[in-house]
Order: structure tokens, then sequence, then C-alpha cells
């Protein structure tokens, strides 16, 4: 009586370590094939997405807009590119991006942030953190570069 008790604990414990390790096996190969292949990989994302996400608008005259998707698995973050005049940048990025401030104003562009932004002033959806730089490019227009993110 006493070493059929015995037995069936052993079973009963055999069969938890082998329950223990198929689980832990599943769930390593489950994790390996989500983070592996495409996920985490830039993609081009349409550009209306990326504005929204930013709280914000695709400037006027804004043309050679690029947008990619450049979050994980467990983060979103968007970057989009454009080519823009000039003329009044600051102005016009600052309307077309209500949610960023003026942070620099360097010989070589402008830079912008929401560096001042709560977390409670963010609107429910939308990136935490947003950066715009504005460089500088021959002639009279500017390169200006988003990048919106959680983190």
């Amino acid at each position: 009586m006493h070493v059929e008790r015995r037995d069936r604990w052993l079973t009963r414990l055999s069969v938890s370590f082998l329950a223990v390790a198929l689980i832990t096996a599943v769930a390593y190969f489950g994790f390996c094939a989500l983070t592996s292949g495409e996920v985490g990989k830039p993609s081009a994302v349409s550009c209306s997405d990326v504005m929204k996400f930013a709280g914000a608008s695709m400037p006027a005259q804004a043309t050679g807009a690029s947008c990619t998707d450049t979050g994980g698995w467990m983060d979103r973050g968007y970057t989009a590119e454009f080519t823009m005049p000039q003329t009044d940048l600051a102005q016009r990025l600052t309307t077309a991006f209500p949610r960023v401030r003026l942070t620099g104003d360097r010989a070589e562009g402008l830079d912008f942030a929401n560096s001042q932004e709560t977390n409670e002033a963010r609107p429910s959806g939308q990136a935490m953190f947003l950066e715009l730089k504005a460089t500088y490019t021959a002639g009279s227009t500017a390169r200006v570069t988003l990048e919106a993110f959680n983190s």
C-alpha cells in the first residue's frame, strides 16, 4: 500500500514536470515566431495613418512624402519625411503639428518636440513623443522628418 502511494506521487510529479517542459517549449517557440520575420522591420505605411497618430496634418505644399512604420511588437512608431518651402517654415509646421513647439533654431534648420506636453494632456490613441526636424536644403526648400512614437 505504501509503495503504491509513492508510485502515484512519482507519476504525478513526472507528468507535471513533462507538462511544464512542454508548455515552456511551446511558449518559447511561439515567442520566437512572433518576434522574428517581419515584426520590427520598417515598412511603408499610409501617411494619413502617421498624421492621425501624430495628431497632425500634412503641411500645405509638402511634396515627396514618404511614411514608414518603425514600431516593434510592443510599441508603435512612425517616421514621415517630406519636402516643403522654407517660407514661414516654423509657423507652417506648428500649424500643421499643433502638439509640438520650437525647441531649436540652428543654421542648418529647426527642431520641434512635444517635450512640455504632459501624459494627461496627450489625446487618447496618439503618439506619446513627437520629434520634428527641418533641415534646410539647396534652394529654398527644407527636408522635414517627423518621428512619432510610444515607448
